[in-house]
């Protein structure tokens, strides 16, 4: 099965909330990288460059990110069906936000589930799972 990232899930990776988070975190990232295929929609990284490197720095962030990708984690680019699909689960779901119907678009056409715990996606029709 196919998983796609969500930014909320890299954010808890790199900002686990607690000690027991940080450990379930890890070892989830390790049980997924390597036996599923895993997607990072390119709109995740825009949005975790932003949101991390706020924090980080932007080298920093970008170099977590890169770490993701070169662990396994592919990079998922918007093309021209996915923008269609994306436009098309926004305007049904106006109080969504783009970035989730974007990324919600990519992991229905990979037949996948969203490494999330925002419940839009549920909304969107697609399957979550969370690292808990």
């Amino acid at each position: 099965m196919a998983l796609v990232l969500d930014t909320r899930f890299l954010i808890a990776h790199t900002f686990p909330p607690s000690r027991e988070d940080r450990d379930r975190v890890a070892r989830f990232a390790a049980r997924i990288l390597g036996r599923e295929r895993v997607a990072m929609p390119s709109i995740v990284a825009v949005e975790y460059i932003r949101v991390a490197g706020r924090r980080i720095g932007r080298t920093a962030a970008v170099a977590r990110l890169n770490m993701w990708l070169n662990s396994g984690a592919e990079l998922a680019p918007l093309s021209r069906e996915t923008a269609v699909k994306a436009g098309e689960l926004s305007l049904k779901h106006p109080n969504v936000p783009i970035a989730d119907a974007v990324i919600a678009a990519i992991a229905l056409s990979m037949h996948a589930r969203v490494v999330s715990d925002d419940t839009h996606y549920e909304e969107l029709g697609v399957k979550r799972l969370w690292y808990r």
